[in-house]
């Protein structure tokens, strides 16, 4: 069997002053048929796929494309219409095929498109037709549409937050294609939509999310089911199918997968309090805390402009509390601000100089702050994270007293140490970081972190929903935690 595989991936906030372009897809690289291999690593689907094919002498995986960009804000209509109409280029190059495979990831959006994944498949759909399977991965943040559900042949999602199941995913996934492809299964999809949205504790296995993963897992070691999903979607999009949803899939048992589907779903709504935001520090008050922890690191995770969610990445809500104090050892953090870095490269490595940092995207949540301080280190900003091969753009390192300031002309993936590590800089001998992240940071700080903590900060990304239901245009109301009035009864 010929199986066409491919990614197309960003997870896009529609409350973003910075529009998502072709040019933040190439920052984090676009590859086409066998560079895709090349350049892949052994965290994504497309790896599962791989694995699972390595033993199947009937199976050849035929590459077409991969594009993934940081989150930011929607797309222009010119980067919907290239990704669109380059992915169904690759897929035509590739000729005849049995199947399709596409890691997506489900909370895509232009500025003349909401569904970008549900409007792509359904195009495949009707150009490759009924007769070939679809099927897809989808990052647990998507939000899932009718276009989606009614494209695919099945979807499989990851269980984890922080997300440490992509492979595994992708295995999932490859696992139904094959059975599909070769007559074992008859893939059937069915799906519940909950009158939810939520910011507040989506750990998973062990926050509140925690059990109704373990319970879908159950339900997949049924022979009958294939795979169980729950989406907590992307909370920071407004479009017209905006919620929660769980979807199923099973061998031909259409009943089944409406069951499972709908008990999950009574569940989660009736825990839907326990996935509002618990109460979390303030900047000030997250940096007292940090600095009564004997020792460091303390990692920070700046929730309100949480880049991997589409903040800009410009807030100086934390570097204004540390400012002024006593911190005892280094303090990182990360800025975006183009117009700073060029002062910098200006000044040079050495120099001494004062300037305003940050507040200059996002301007409703942040102010630019005056610092002065010596340049420490100059870079292209391009780096190899865990997250795989990325750029920031031009970058500078401020040292500003103990605080160390890593200016960006770009926002990069900020969940691992390797953003600081890529301008020489150790965030093990820290006393304080600042990472652009709400909860993946976890994953990657916890082995040598000697406190962490998530922190009610301001911006596009912030934790406080109902403060901002005004915000939301398309989105179907009521809405829970929006509306107090939301119902929900199947």
């Amino acid at each position: 069997m010929r199986i066409a595989i491919g990614r197309v991936f960003a997870e896009l906030n529609h409350f973003s002053p910075v529009p998502t372009t072709l040019r933040d897809f190439e920052a984090m690289g676009i590859y086409y048929a066998d560079e895709i291999f090349q350049h892949s690593a052994e965290v994504w689907e497309i790896d599962g796929f791989l694995e699972e094919a390595r033993g199947a002498r009937d199976v050849e995986l035929v590459p077409t494309m991969s594009a993934r960009a940081m989150p930011s804000g929607r797309m222009d209509a010119e980067t919907h219409d290239f990704l669109k109409g380059r992915c169904l280029e690759e897929l035509r190059r590739v000729g005849q095929v049995d199947g399709i495979l596409l890691a997506l990831h489900g909370a895509m959006s232009s500025d003349d498109e909401y569904d970008f994944e549900g409007d792509l498949l359904a195009t495949i759909r009707g150009e490759w037709g009924e007769n070939t399977p679809i099927v897809v991965t989808l990052d647990h943040h998507a939000n899932i549409t009718h276009k989606i559900i009614q494209a695919v042949d099945a979807l499989a999602a990851y269980h984890t937050e922080p997300h440490l199941d992509s492979f595994e995913t992708g295995v999932k996934a490859a696992k139904i294609m094959f059975a599909t492809v070769r007559g074992q299964a008859k893939a059937t999809i069915r799906w519940r939509k909950i009158p939810m949205i939520a910011s507040g504790n989506l750990l998973a296995p062990e926050g509140p999310l925690g059990p109704f993963f373990a319970e879908a897992e159950e339900y997949e070691k049924q022979e009958a089911v294939l795979a169980v999903s729950i989406f907590p979607e992307f909370p920071y999009a407004d479009t017209p199918e905006l919620g929660w949803s769980v979807v199923a899939v099973t061998d031909d048992e259409p009943g089944l997968a409406q069951e499972i589907a709908d008990h999950l779903a009574k569940g989660i709504w009736r825990k839907r309090e326990l996935f509002l935001p618990e109460g979390r520090p303030s900047p000030r008050q997250a940096v007292e805390q940090a600095l009564a922890i004997d020792g460091g690191p303390v990692v920070l995770g700046d929730y309100g402009d949480n880049t991997a969610g589409g903040a800009t990445g410009d807030s100086t809500a934390v570097l204004k509390e540390l400012l002024g104090r006593e911190l005892g050892g280094k303090a990182m953090l990360t800025i975006v601000d183009p117009e700073a870095v060029i002062q910098a490269i200006k000044a040079g490595v050495g120099e001494v100089v004062t300037m305003e940092v940050g507040g200059k995207i996002d301007t409703l949540h942040y102010q630019p702050v005056e610092v002065t301080g010596r340049v420490e280190v100059l870079t292209d900003g391009r780096y190899s994270s865990l997250l795989g091969e990325t750029t920031m753009g031009s970058t500078a390192v401020l040292e500003v007293g103990e605080i160390y300031i890593v200016l960006s002309e770009l926002a990069g993936p900020n969940v691992d140490p390797g953003i600081y590590r890529s301008v020489s800089l150790e965030p093990e001998t820290a006393k304080i970081v600042l990472v652009k992240s709400a909860f993946n940071f976890r994953a990657y700080y916890g082995a040598f972190a000697k406190g962490m903590m998530v922190v009610d900060s301001p911006g596009v990304t912030a934790q406080d929903l109902p403060s901002r239901a005004d915000d939301y245009q398309l989105a179907p109301r009521p809405l829970f935690p929006l509306d107090e009035d939301t119902r929900f009864e199947i």
